[in-house]
């Protein structure tokens, strides 16, 4: 037993998407509500990320056996089974350099922080039918964790139990550039980044000496900085280089004081200070509007290939589609086989010295016989431009390669040239000319150069 030894690897992970982790739980105001600490502080439960590294472990080769050695597996046919050797701790908010939300804290000294908290941003979300209306009973919200915070979380095994190689593959997966946590990753939300990697492998006796909590000095201190590990994926990547005709709007949902629709905006978390702050005025773009009109559109293809046309009623809708549901998966109570999807989307921000939201466009509707304006129907919104003429949208998408996606990889791919053709407006009142942008589309793959599919010319 003195000789046990024990493998400890902490992360800090930065949130380079918004997150939504979420607690089951909903309020009146909103349909879904993150799950909280104790202190109220956003938290990530160490049984999410352990479901998510197993999941990724899973899909590597001879991911079966590796996943059931690190996480346990359940009882067999023979009665055979084994319990996890891999104690993965809950991951919370990183509050300043070395210190976490852990225990009950004093809050008055960082009660800017837990106000921020208290009114986290809400995503409204609406499902579009195939004839480009709401669907009824579409409309939900939920709360998100904003971009750039960062949590702490730690790993830890026994090395009698796992192997070197077992455990470098382990920590690989945290490297991976599809590690997302919690609800929403296809649409945007949930990509950690690993900030700092930290390893080291105790005696029994050290690490019995080494106090429990995340906050301890000692433990930063006794821990080693580990170099970045590199986890190949199987991924394509899409670039779209895109410029606005000229407005756009991504709403929030909601108006203000001088119109009845704003654009979506909200604050971006930075450590520049070393503690937590935030940056305000962040315009969005969200990846779950993106994803939206493209999985639309890559239904059309399909159809069009498939020579299912809409006036005979043969037509896929988007949630019976083969293509939809193969590049962006499919749920719901009513789904036998679910998926997750192999499209990964990211949410876009630009701060207010790249984009303004301050141009007001006014509607009527004008009375056919009388010439004026009807009672009541009288709108307004602000819209989105840059500020600067040769700024663009950059949009990344993500295709995780299967056999499944490469049927369908072409459909995709023309879906994304219509969007820098001009052809598929992106964002809200579209019908109004707003969200027509033109541009290039590079694909890059296995790490090499990118490649022009299309450039609008």
């Amino acid at each position: 037993m003195k000789n046990l030894k024990i493998h400890i690897a902490r992360f800090i992970l930065e949130a380079t998407t918004p997150i939504f982790v979420g607690s089951g739980k909903s309020s009146l105001l909103k349909d879904a509500l993150v799950q909280r600490d104790a202190n109220g502080f956003p938290m990530i439960p160490g049984t999410s990320l352990a479901g998510v590294l197993r999941h990724a472990i899973q899909l590597s080769e001879d991911g079966e056996k590796l996943a059931a050695a690190l996480f346990g597996s359940a009882k067999d046919k023979e009665g055979q089974g084994a319990g996890s050797p891999v104690k993965v701790s809950s991951a919370v908010l990183l509050l300043k350099e070395n210190f976490v939300s852990e225990g009950l804290l004093p809050l008055e000294e960082f009660k800017d922080n837990k106000a921020k908290f208290d009114q986290l941003p809400v995503r409204q979300h609406v499902k579009i039918t195939d004839k480009g209306t709401a669907r009824d009973k579409g409309l939900f919200d939920n709360e998100v964790v904003y971009k750039g915070v960062r949590f702490v979380f730690e790993i830890e095994a026994s090395v009698d139990l796992v192997g070197e190689d077992s455990w470098n593959s382990l920590l690989d997966k945290v490297k991976s550039s599809t590690l997302r946590v919690g609800a929403g990753t296809r649409n945007g939300y949930g990509l950690l980044k690993p900030i700092k990697s930290f390893e080291k492998t105790l005696t029994l006796d050290e690490y019995l000496n080494l106090s429990p909590s995340l906050n301890e000095d000692s433990w930063w201190n006794h821990l080693e900085q580990i170099q970045s590990l590199n986890s190949q994926e199987n991924l394509v990547h899409y670039r779209l280089e895109l410029q606005p005709d000229p407005f756009f709007i991504f709403g929030g949902g909601h108006g203000d004081t001088d119109v009845d629709n704003v654009p979506l905006v909200e604050m971006v978390a930075n450590y520049n200070k070393g503690s937590l702050d935030f940056q305000e005025e962040n315009t969005v773009i969200p990846g779950s509007s993106v994803k939206g009109a493209i999985a639309h559109r890559v239904a059309f293809y399909y159809n069009l290939k498939e020579e299912k046309f809409a006036d005979t009623g043969e037509g896929f809708t988007v949630e019976t589609n083969p293509a939809v549901q193969g590049l962006f998966g499919k749920a719901g109570e009513d789904t036998s086989d679910p998926r997750a999807g192999k499209v990964f989307f990211k949410d876009v921000f630009f701060s207010k010295e790249e984009v303004t939201n301050e141009k007001i466009l006014n509607h009527v509707v004008i009375d056919r016989f009388t010439g004026g304006a009807m009672e009541g129907l009288l709108f307004s919104e602000k819209v989105s431009h840059f500020k600067q003429p040769e700024k663009k949208l950059i949009i990344n998408i993500e295709l995780q390669l299967t056999e499944e996606t490469l049927k369908y990889q072409n459909h995709l791919e023309d879906a994304l040239t219509d969007v820098c053709r001009g052809r598929l407006p992106l964002g809200g009142l579209t019908t109004k000319g707003h969200g027509i942008f033109t541009g290039q589309l590079f694909r890059s793959e296995f790490s090499k150069k990118d490649k022009t599919i299309f450039n609008y010319q």
